[in-house]
């Protein structure tokens, strides 16, 4: 009798549940399903627009940056202490002018003694040749020896390539002390000084940084797909938020390799005037999409409900509300991605009481 009870009271139990969960679910109520929901409305004799089908032509944003095309690092040859620097950044320059100035005591001092050097070899040498010259005519007339001839015959030309070896040395130490002055390879902008004076230059270490500020690029990572029907010399459209200018720049590279990690790959463009642009801004490129078919209507039409937005439809005379989802707004009009069809028509001025 007791096991009776039990089950008897586990029905009861589950029978309730039932119950309350068909009434949260609105079973018990003349609640409207969730879809389009009618409007209690007299005559509507406001203004109203039947929906349409439009061609929708849609870009895809890209960001990207300004870069410099032409652009070096300069550093010494030989190694000596920074003497002066004639720059800072933000400096424009021109291609020859000394930008740095090494200090060239020692260089000087090399130059000075292979100057000396030469000089002794060539006095030295003169003298050989003299001695040359008259051992070989005593040995033309048989007074001296053949080893006495061929002595100094070697002397001569020992001297001589000594000679050779000290202008080749004179030469190197001209153009170690040249090295003194560091020159701009490039007309340009300094974008970074990079040591100061007093500081020791290191052959191959940067000192200063230029870039060529009329031949600027745009760089993108476009996705693969789209990429690969861009070709050289197209006209695309481009923008430069920080300077607030749109323009239209041509495709100049397109990097035959594509990131495996992105799925992308790198794509450069050239504008045709390049004033107040500098590298590391930051850039849009605006490519054009494939036209699709779709609904745009004015976005006054469309009506906040919670966080939800809906439209008021006419059917069959009546007056619904039906929910929507919307897109993007283009040229001014509100896409509307789902919940309307092409022929709906609309009640535009409708307010609800």
């Amino acid at each position: 009798m007791q096991g009776k009870s039990k089950l008897f009271g586990s029905i009861i139990a589950l029978l309730v549940i039932i119950v309350a969960v068909l009434y949260m679910a609105g079973s018990f109520s003349n609640k409207q399903a969730a879809g389009n929901k009618p409007v209690l409305a007299t005559t509507y004799e406001g203004k109203v627009a039947t929906v349409e089908l439009t061609a929708i032509k849609r870009s895809e944003d890209v960001p990207g940056t300004v870069i410099a095309k032409q652009n070096t690092q300069i550093s010494s040859r030989v190694m000596a202490q920074v003497e002066r620097l004639n720059v800072r950044a933000g400096d424009s320059v021109v291609q020859g002018d000394v930008l740095i100035t090494l200090q060239q005591d020692d260089f000087k001092a090399q130059l000075a003694q292979s100057d000396a050097q030469i000089k002794a070899i060539q006095a030295s040498l003169t003298q050989a040749d003299k001695q040359l010259k008259r051992v070989t005519d005593l040995y033309s007339q048989g007074l001296v020896s053949v080893s006495d001839n061929d002595e100094a015959k070697a002397k001569f030309d020992n001297l001589t390539a000594s000679l050779a070896v000290a202008k080749q040395q004179q030469t190197q130490a001209q153009v170690a002390l040249e090295f003194t002055r560091i020159k701009a390879p490039i007309s340009g902008v300094v974008v970074e000084r990079l040591v100061e004076p007093g500081d020791t230059a290191v052959p191959g270490s940067p000192l200063l940084a230029l870039y060529n500020p009329q031949q600027l690029q745009l760089e993108f990572n476009v996705r693969e797909r789209q990429a690969i029907s861009l070709t050289l010399g197209q006209s695309l459209t481009v923008s430069l938020p920080s300077l607030n200018i749109t323009a239209v720049a041509v495709v100049s590279e397109i990097v035959p390799i594509a990131d495996s990690a992105a799925r992308s790959m790198l794509i450069r463009l050239e504008l045709p005037t390049q004033s107040n642009l500098m590298p590391g801004l930051y850039a849009q490129l605006h490519l054009p999409l494939d036209t699709e078919q779709g609904i745009l209507i004015e976005p006054s039409w469309v009506h906040e409900y919670g966080q939800l937005a809906m439209v008021y439809v006419i059917n069959e005379q009546k007056i619904e509300r039906r929910f929507v989802r919307l897109g993007e707004v283009i040229n001014a009009k509100q896409h509307i991605i789902a919940g309307l069809n092409a022929g709906d028509t609309l009640a535009v001025d409708f307010k609800p009481k």
